[in-house]
C-alpha cells in the first residue's frame, strides 16, 4: 500500500480540451506518451463534472518520487476575490477563476502536480488493474481533485497545530513554478467545513496553538457540509485525522477506514491500493466540491434523502467504467433494476448492485430503469 503525499495550497495547471462543462490545458515534464493518455482520460472526468468558463491550467510532472509516494499536488491558491462566497479564505485558483468568471492568475499555471516515474502503473482506462499495480487514471483523478480544492493547509510541528502557516520550505525539494503565497495563518475553503466530534468549528481555535495541535490528531474530524451530508445520509463525512499527524495524508483527505477500498467514496481517502481502481469521484467527494464552491454539472448526480417519494439516481454521468446508483429506499423494496439500450433491449439485470461496471458497454445513451411495487423510475446515462 502506497500513500498520496498532497501539498497544500499553493498549485499550477496546464492541458485538456473538452466539449464537456469544464476546460483543461496541460504541460508535461518527464511524461511519457501512456502517461499522458491517462492523465488526460482522468482529467476528463472532472471536465464532465465541475463547471468552469476559465481554462484549468495544469502542470504535469513524471519524475521520481520520495519511496511510497504515489503522488504530491499543490494548488495555486487566492482569497478575497471578487465574487468570493467566504472571505479570508483560501481557494484554489481553478475553483476561484470558475466563481470570479475572469482569470485571476495569468501566466501561472492552477495545478502542480508530480507523479511518480518508478510505481509499477497501469495506464490502460479500461480492463481490469494486474495483480501488484497501480491504476494511474485513478490516482491522477484523486491528484486532481485536490487541485480543484479538496484540500487542507493544516499543520502540526511538536505538538502545536496550525492553519495557514504552511511554507514551501515544508515541502522541500519540491516547488512550485509560481510565487509560493504567504498564507497569513489563514484556513482553506476546505479548512472552513471541518469540525470536531462536539460540532467545534476547526477554524475557531487559536491559531497556532497546541490546542488546535490535539485537535488535528484527535481522530474524530468531520466535514460539516450541508450537500456531503445530504449524500452521506444527512451525517457528517469522516475525515482523516490519526493520532500521529502526516503532512499532505492528515485532513486533507476522507477518513480511510471509514471508506475503505471497494466503497464508492474511497476515491480521496490518503491510501492508494494495488490492482484496484476507481475512477468515479464518489458522491460525498462531489458534495464536498459543491459545498466549497463548485457548480457541478448538471448531468452528474449526487445521492439525495429525505424526499417524500422514492429518489433513485445514477452517476457519473457520463460513465466510463463503473455507474453507481442510489436510492431514498431501502433495497429491500426495489422489485428490479434493469438496464436497458435505446432499442428498449435489456442489456442486464444490476441486482440493487450500487456498483456496475460499464466498461464492457459500447459508447451510447442507455436508461436504468428502477421498479417498486408501487413506483418505477426511468434514469439516462451517457457510456462514455
Amino acid at each position: 500500500m502506497k500513500k498520496f503525499y498532497t501539498l497544500s495550497i499553493a498549485v499550477c495547471l496546464s492541458v485538456f480540451v473538452s466539449a464537456q462543462t469544464a476546460t483543461f490545458t496541460f504541460t508535461y515534464t518527464g511524461f511519457t506518451p501512456q502517461a499522458q493518455a491517462a492523465f488526460e482520460y482522468a482529467a476528463g472526468i472532472w471536465a464532465h463534472t465541475v463547471v468552469s468558463a476559465v481554462p484549468i491550467k495544469v502542470l504535469a510532472h513524471f519524475q521520481q518520487l520520495p519511496t511510497g509516494t504515489l503522488g504530491i499536488t499543490f494548488p495555486n491558491g487566492r482569497k478575497n476575490f471578487t465574487n468570493a462566497p467566504l472571505p479570508d479564505k483560501w481557494y484554489s485558483t481553478s475553483l476561484a477563476n470558475s466563481i470570479a468568471g475572469v482569470e485571476l492568475n495569468p501566466g501561472e499555471v492552477d495545478i502542480e502536480i508530480y507523479l511518480s516515474s518508478t510505481t509499477n502503473w497501469y495506464y490502460d482506462s479500461t480492463g481490469t488493474v494486474p495483480s501488484g499495480k497501480y491504476d494511474f487514471v485513478t490516482i491522477a483523478l484523486h491528484e486532481l481533485c485536490h487541485g480543484l480544492g479538496f484540500l487542507s493547509i493544516a499543520k502540526k510541528t511538536g505538538t502545536t497545530g496550525s492553519l495557514g502557516m504552511l511554507t514551501s520550505t515544508d515541502f522541500y525539494p519540491f516547488t512550485t513554478s509560481y510565487p509560493w503565497p504567504n498564507l497569513d495563518t489563514l484556513p482553506s475553503v476546505f479548512d472552513s467545513f471541518l469540525v470536531t466530534d462536539q460540532n467545534e468549528q476547526l477554524d475557531t481555535f487559536p491559531n497556532p496553538s497546541i490546542l488546535l495541535g490535539s485537535k488535528l490528531t484527535s481522530n474524530a474530524i468531520y466535514f460539516n457540509g450541508t450537500n456531503a451530508m445530504a449524500a452521506n445520509n444527512g451525517t457528517r463525512p469522516r475525515i482523516y485525522a490519526p493520532l500521529t499527524f502526516a503532512l499532505g495524508s492528515s485532513i486533507t483527505h476522507f477518513n480511510e477506514a471509514t471508506y475503505p477500498a471497494g466503497n464508492i467514496n474511497e476515491l480521496m481517502t490518503p491510501n492508494g491500493n494495488p490492482g484496484y481502481k476507481l475512477h468515479d469521484p464518489g458522491p460525498l467527494c462531489i458534495g464536498v466540491l459543491k459545498d466549497i464552491g463548485w457548480t457541478i454539472s448538471p448531468n452528474v448526480g449526487i445521492a439525495e434523502t429525505n424526499k417524500e417519494e422514492p429518489i433513485f439516481s445514477v452517476y457519473p454521468n457520463p460513465a466510463y467504467d463503473y455507474l453507481f446508483t442510489s436510492s431514498s429506499i431501502s433495497n429491500e423494496k426495489i422489485k428490479s433494476i434493469e438496464l436497458k439500450n435505446m432499442l428498449g433491449e435489456k442489456m442486464m439485470d444490476m441486482e440493487n448492485n450500487s456498483r456496475v461496471s460499464v466498461s464492457d458497454l459500447p459508447k451510447g445513451v442507455y436508461f436504468i430503469i428502477f421498479k417498486t411495487l408501487n413506483y418505477q423510475s426511468v434514469q439516462k446515462f451517457i457510456k462514455g
